[in-house]
């Protein structure tokens, strides 16, 4: 069983009963055109700007948060319940959220997650928060977005800059809060920073800022942490046409499922060659604004997928 799920002002969507790549290499399709699956509702839920959705594996569920409202959600597939924490008594807005390791956290009680102000750790069970120390000094226009943590436990998350009008500028940045503490500012003018991934090799880090239209290729140094020889490998997006490239999740072929912010789908991207695989389409009702993605279930087999409104 493998769930595709999306996020709307008030929807949670999924895709049901066969593997999302089963499910595209079932799907009808013509030649010229890619294979298609459709998302269906799951949850509903009056959420503004869904993000960061996320699998935790060791609690069987999935979090996810909806910004603009600072409200951090744990989603339960088996029974259904969908649990609210409202953060907005820390913060006016709450972007990404990771679980702990088991060794820092053997109960399953507490997440990492990043407010618009930095990053903190809060504890389900009890209800609270605490800011981390060590937080970089932000732009007055300046938040943080979308986080993601690298295969050896740094908490990567960029920000969004914007000017006296609202509209984003490259003045943000991508910063790594590292095992220590510390934290470094790795990619500097930034507008609004997006999806995160390492590929399975862990040789290579992905990383898009939405307004240049491109997801972006790094060689990545596990040992370090450093990222080097920045190059476009998905491109031609289009805002009015195909939307621009948001959140993304990375599947076990190496695979860059792209939710397209102004689109209404998510993309099955190479990001060797940059052609488009497949796509996973919405209802109309769903909106245009897909936001992020992310693998979960038992077997990570499901594909949860927020949007905004």
């Amino acid at each position: 069983k493998v769930l595709c799920s999306c996020l709307n002002r008030c929807l949670f969507l999924c895709v049901t009963h066969h593997s999302v790549l089963s499910a595209m290499a079932c799907a009808e399709w013509s030649p010229g055109s890619v294979p298609t699956v459709e998302a269906a509702v799951v949850v509903q839920l009056p959420a503004e700007l869904g993000e960061g959705t996320l699998w935790d594996a060791r609690n069987q569920q999935l979090l996810w948060v909806d910004m603009m409202r600072s409200r951090l959600y744990r989603f339960d597939p088996n029974s259904g319940v969908n649990e609210e924490h409202d953060l907005s008594a820390y913060s006016k807005f709450v972007s990404s959220v990771v679980p702990l390791c088991e060794a820092d956290d053997p109960t399953g009680d507490f997440v990492a997650l990043t407010l618009g102000e930095g990053f903190a750790v809060y504890n389900f069970r009890e209800r609270s928060l605490r800011i981390l120390p060590g937080n970089p000094s932000l732009g007055k226009n300046e938040m943080f977005n979308d986080g993601k943590v690298s295969p050896t436990g740094s908490y990567w998350a960029g920000t969004i800059a914007r000017d006296a009008t609202g509209e984003p500028i490259s003045k943000g940045g991508l910063y790594r809060r590292n095992l220590d503490g510390s934290v470094d500012k790795v990619v500097e003018e930034v507008a609004v920073s997006n999806g995160l991934s390492w590929d399975p090799d862990c040789h290579t880090f992905y990383h898009t800022d939405t307004p240049n239209g491109t997801v972006d290729a790094w060689d990545y140094d596990a040992v370090t942490g450093a990222i080097t020889n920045r190059r476009p490998c998905i491109e031609h997006f289009d805002f009015q046409t195909t939307g621009v490239p948001d959140g993304h999740a990375q599947d076990i072929e190496g695979m860059l499922w792209v939710a397209r912010w102004n689109g209404g789908r998510v993309g099955r991207y190479d990001p060797k060659t940059g052609a488009l695989l497949a796509e996973v389409t919405f209802p109309e009702t769903a909106g245009k604004q897909i936001t992020s993605v992310a693998f979960g279930g038992a077997d990570l087999g499901d594909m949860y997928i927020s949007t905004a409104h």
